[in-house]
């Protein structure tokens, strides 16, 4: 078979709001799906690193859950290449990534590809890009506590810089550019808990496709 006969991959988006479970849901897919080597893309690989502002403007200006964040053009000419299959290469330069020394890495492509992230849906190219999108949906206090875990505990973040960040970026930006792309998900996916009913659902429903 060459490769302009080969069917195209499979692009499955993953988004929710900050703690909900995406990387989570991703890897349990990705373990499901594995006869086909999924590969997962993180839109926090291609969060910018904000090199063009000084270190005094960066500070009012940085955002994580704003759509400035990300590299929209790097993920989206990533997936591109992708769904062609060709190769990519991660961190690009000017991510976040890239400026803390992450290492080179070469992707090969897949029969399915993985983009998950909390922004996703909002850019309309590379939502036209994705085949099936789902979106988890996790009560909010619930997320908040998940957070505070994660960053107090994993990221060695203390408490009050967790909640002031919490405040100043997660919680303006969530209702106007995260929350409304639900409008956007084929299926969205209750994720208070493992939820292996809807996880086994995607399974089937993706290996339908990739078997039509």
């Amino acid at each position: 078979m060459t490769k302009e006969e080969t069917p195209k991959p499979i692009i499955i988006g993953i988004m929710g709001g900050s703690a909900s479970g995406k990387t989570t849901f991703a890897t349990d897919l990705s373990e499901q799906l594995s006869e086909y080597t999924p590969i997962t893309l993180h839109q926090d690989l291609y969060f910018r690193d904000w090199s063009e502002f000084s270190s005094e403007e960066r500070e009012k200006v940085v955002t994580a859950n704003h759509p400035d964040a990300v590299r929209w053009d790097v993920l989206i000419s990533d997936v591109e290449k992708l769904r062609a299959y060709n190769p990519i290469e991660t961190p690009a330069p000017g991510t976040r990534a890239a400026s803390r020394g992450d290492e080179m890495k070469t992707t090969q492509p897949s029969r399915v590809v993985i983009v998950e992230g909390h922004l996703i849906y909002w850019n309309e190219q590379l939502r036209d890009l994705i085949d099936i999108k789902l979106f988890l949906d996790v009560d909010a206090h619930e997320r908040v506590l998940r957070r505070l875990l994660r960053d107090v505990g994993t990221r060695s973040a203390n408490l009050e810089s967790a909640i002031s960040w919490y405040r100043r970026d997660v919680l303006p930006n969530f209702p106007i550019y995260t929350e409304p792309c639900k409008q956007y998900a084929d299926l969205i996916i209750p994720f208070l808990n493992e939820n292996p009913i809807a996880l086994q659902t995607v399974v089937a429903g993706i290996r339908a496709t990739l078997t039509d």
